[in-house]
């Protein structure tokens, strides 16, 4: 019985082994790709971005965007060179945002109808 269990305890063990190790390598590939992330952003072509302040929230003095795990924090009203992907990312969420609120906007300007 107690080589039973001594054989179990080995198991076990190897197991936790085997899972650290096969974390280990996850974080090292996480690592690479966050690495190649972040030379492909170097090697990108930089242009100037201006976030505008947001009236809404006059605390709110900067704003996140992030590719591939990889954030810029850029400062609004500020001109500001990122790579070319970051204000991409900017302009297409920017731009989307205001769609919605437009359409949130048109939505209660309808006349609800009661049958």
């Amino acid at each position: 019985m107690g080589k039973a269990t001594g054989n179990q305890e080995e198991l076990e063990l190897e197991v936790k082994e085997e899972v650290t190790n096969e974390e280990k390598q996850l974080e090292r590939q996480a690592q690479m790709a966050e690495k190649n992330a972040k030379q492909q952003l170097d090697a990108m072509k930089k242009v100037e971005i201006t976030i505008p302040d947001d009236p809404l929230n006059p605390n709110d003095s900067v704003v996140p965007v992030g590719y591939n795990g990889i954030f810029y924090t850029i400062p609004r009203g500020v001109p500001t060179m990122v790579p070319e992907a970051i204000a991409d990312i900017w302009r297409d969420s920017y731009n989307r945002t205001r769609v919605a609120n437009q359409r949130i906007e048109d939505s209660t300007r309808k006349e609800v109808k009661i049958m």
